[in-house]
């Protein structure tokens, strides 16, 4: 599947945050979660370690 298809899916979700508080637009978030989870995260822990392995 192409980046793409995920951002049509993605991008038809609001956005619930704060905007003050948002760092990352939602997508990033969401897809680097996804990424990180499908390579065997377990957890938030897991999903911030990927993350910044991946930067």
């Amino acid at each position: 599947m192409h980046i793409d298809t995920f951002k049509q899916h993605f991008n038809a979700m609001d956005d619930q945050r704060q905007s003050a508080k948002v760092t990352y637009p939602l997508f990033d978030v969401l897809f680097a979660s996804l990424c990180a989870v499908i390579a065997g995260a377990k957890g938030w822990f897991d999903i911030r370690e990927y993350i910044l392995g991946h930067r």
